[in-house]
């Protein structure tokens, strides 16, 4: 949960690295992707003089609003890009009535480390061009030679030591490749079982079990908003298998879904800055989502079976759900389009269950050829009907704003209970920027938090 952050809270920073080592790297790589704002931020925290531990001593916030010039709206857009992006943790502890925070700094990716990431790579592309890309990456990638045409020979440990002596878990913590501070998909949803059948009918599914493969696809989705649908063709386009083994070619598949995106779904090519969620440019941090945010992201993170299941009871039959296949594999709309296509189809026929396939199809047609690429883009698209109805139908005033009113509870959630109160008891915000005396509770709240860190670890 976020809390509402003033210059008045304190913050300490956690560091086990020179942050000067990757300086190179801040400046090409990661400067066009989030901008100066946030690599100042950055280079701050990281040269705050650290102790045995690792930490720093407590600051109040103003410390950084005053040197880097910053308010606490462009401060929380520069510190949510670092974290998105993997450079920063950010924890947070109430200690005694203290606010108290802690910033863990993340060590920048090398350069090898950023262009095997492939979204990554692609946003650099994009944001600075491929002539200064490819200056870049000819200039500090390490990967110089091609092997494309050689076959990989390297033994694996498990082909060369006994694992009998090994249990399980020290096993997989031996292989297990030193954490790199990618960006956070985590909660970013995508049929990755799907796109395991799809591929098993071209005999390609074994790439998915490759756990670099699996996140970059996870990335190159998110980035592109693909379906798995496209997510396998792409992958069945941009298999190589001239050396007689099957690999699948990263710029390949990047340049496949790049030209699906811009020239058939004719969208923008996708560049951090015109990615940022506009809520974070309109406000500053909220402590909860709204209810209509918080609707959009489930409903885009569940497949249609749950979703119908959990929003009208329905439990599909084995005919209903071919139909929403067969609907789906036409049309390709992502998740949460899908849903609220379902939802919408059921609305407008006045029934309780899935209406016929052909019913469904119709009202799909209409929206495929619109630039729909999630919930929120469905539910618009779905009121805009709704405003256009209400306007051409004067005569039937009532009967519409029934109708309406009906689209209008189904795409809203319900205000959880605890939301309710929070908002009840939210003080005004005080927005005057000014240092405030530390006092010995202030101290002793800092020393209670130290204590609570060394006593658990930091395991993260």
């Amino acid at each position: 949960m976020e809390n509402k952050l003033t210059s008045k809270d304190f913050y300490c920073v956690y560091n086990d690295f020179d942050i000067s080592l990757r300086t190179r790297e801040l400046n090409l790589l990661y400067l066009p992707l989030i901008g100066s704002e946030a690599v100042r931020l950055y280079q701050f925290l990281g040269t705050k003089i650290t102790g045995d531990k690792n930490i720093s001593g407590n600051f109040l916030h103003y410390d950084i609003f005053d040197n880097l010039m910053l308010d606490s709206t462009k401060f929380n857009i520069a510190r949510k890009k670092l974290e998105a992006i993997g450079l920063l943790y950010t924890y947070f502890i109430n200690s005694d009535g203290v606010n108290q925070y802690l910033y863990k700094i993340r060590s920048a990716l090398d350069f090898n480390e950023f262009f095997e990431i492939p979204a990554l790579d692609q946003l650099l592309e994009n944001t600075i061009g491929l002539k200064q890309y490819n200056d870049i990456k000819n200039k500090y990638g390490n990967n110089k030679l091609n092997f494309k045409n050689f076959e990989n020979l390297t033994a694996k440990f498990s082909e060369v030591f006994t694992l009998e002596n090994l249990d399980d878990y020290s096993f997989e913590n031996m292989l297990e490749k030193t954490a790199t501070d990618t960006p956070n998909f985590d909660e970013y949803y995508f049929d990755f079982s799907k796109l395991n059948y799809l591929l098993a009918n071209s005999y390609l599914s074994e790439l998915l079990d490759d756990k670099s493969i699996k996140s970059s696809i996870l990335g190159l989705a998110h980035l592109y908003k693909v379906t798995p649908n496209d997510m396998a063709k792409a992958i069945e386009k941009s298999v190589n298998t001239s050396s007689g083994t099957m690999s699948l070619d990263m710029n390949l598949l990047k340049d496949y879904l790049l030209q699906l995106f811009i020239n058939v779904r004719k969208q923008e090519i996708p560049i951090l800055n015109k990615m940022i969620n506009k809520k974070l440019l309109e406000e500053d941090v909220k402590e909860e989502l709204t209810r209509e945010e918080k609707f959009i992201k489930d409903v885009d993170n569940i497949n249609y079976v749950e979703y119908l299941n959990k929003q009208r009871g329905i439990i599909l039959s084995e005919a209903n759900a071919k139909s929403i296949v067969e609907i789906q594999n036409k049309y390709n709309f992502p998740t949460g389009v899908l849903n609220i296509l379902l939802d919408y189809a059921i609305s407008e026929s006045n029934g309780d269950g899935v209406p016929h396939k052909n019913y469904i199809d119709a009202i799909a047609s209409s929206w495929s050829s619109q630039k729909l690429l999630g919930a929120r883009d469905a539910i618009n698209y779905a009121r805009r009907i709704r405003d256009n109805r209400k306007k051409s139908s004067k005569n039937n005033k009532k009967r519409d704003y029934i109708k309406n009113q009906k689209q209008s509870d189904l795409y809203t959630a319900p205000v959880p209970e605890y939301f309710k109160d929070r908002i009840e008891n939210l003080s005004a915000t005080d927005n005057n920027i000014s240092v405030r005396t530390v006092t010995s509770e202030d101290e002793d709240a800092y020393k209670k938090m130290l204590a609570e860190l060394y006593k658990k670890g930091d395991n993260k």
